[in-house]
């Protein structure tokens, strides 16, 4: 939710070996996470789970991206119309871009210039927004 008590984070995305692997990143370090395997799939899950963040695809499958962020901003709930929603996508038109800009995205990323820990480090500074999130699975040793 947009006052920050959540911080489960949905990944809508079709592709099931990327949406895994970052999955199992961001559990890793800390965070909860829930999936949706396309379109369709994206409002239900968000409204069940109501999370604090949504990175979403925008080619998916039965109802694209796109249309997935405009129902999320014209959701009659503020609850629902607020949540941040980080774009991540192979598409790097402008066009794309600046439509998505258009449904006040949170951040738009290219998925072939962004790796997991980068993804993260976004995720970490839109649900945190200055607090310090956790660090489950990281051990560092410098700090005594």
């Amino acid at each position: 939710m947009p006052d920050g008590t959540n911080k489960m984070v949905l990944i809508v995305e079709d592709d099931v070996d990327y949406r895994n692997s970052l999955s199992s990143y961001l559990s890793a370090h800390g965070l909860d996470v829930a999936v949706a395997e396309d379109g369709g799939q994206a409002m239900e899950k968000l409204l069940f789970h109501m999370p604090g963040l949504v990175i979403l695809d925008l080619m998916l499958p039965k109802v694209p991206g796109l249309e997935v962020l405009k129902r999320i901003r014209e959701y009659p709930e503020a609850s629902v119309a607020e949540i941040p929603v980080v774009v991540l996508s192979n598409f790097s038109e402008p066009e794309k871009i600046e439509e998505a800009k258009r449904f006040n995205c949170a951040s738009y990323l290219i998925k072939s210039q962004n790796n997991n820990e980068e993804i993260l480090a976004v995720v970490q500074e839109k649900l945190f927004k200055g607090e310090t999130p956790p660090n489950y699975g990281i051990m560092d040793f410098t700090k005594e």
